[in-house]
């Protein structure tokens, strides 16, 4: 998994690409932390260039989501396509974090 940050004030994107899989545990957890240290009010991860989530991927999200939750900030997801969007859908994340 490889992402990259985009700011516009207080709006977040992150555009992934790869997999999110379980062994990008850490990488993930390392987007979340600096999306933590920004004054984001709507952060969209952009998941266009990922091509393969896994059940430790979409947990990944639920953190996300939860840490949305906590802080205030309203996160959607956008872009995911193929095996990903199928995955988001067939688990309802998608109506979760609908943009």
């Amino acid at each position: 998994m490889e992402y990259r940050i985009e700011k516009n004030d207080t709006d977040i994107r992150v555009l992934f690409s790869g997999g999110i899989t379980f062994s990008e545990n850490v990488s993930f957890r390392q987007v979340l932390k600096e999306l933590s240290e920004n004054d984001v009010s709507t952060c969209v991860f952009d998941l266009e260039g990922v091509d393969m989530v896994d059940s430790a991927g979409l947990g990944m999200f639920l953190i996300a989501k939860e840490q949305a939750d906590t802080a205030g900030w309203k996160l959607s997801v956008t872009g995911a396509q193929g095996h990903v969007a199928s995955m988001l859908k067939l688990t309802k994340l998608s109506d979760l974090l609908s943009s």
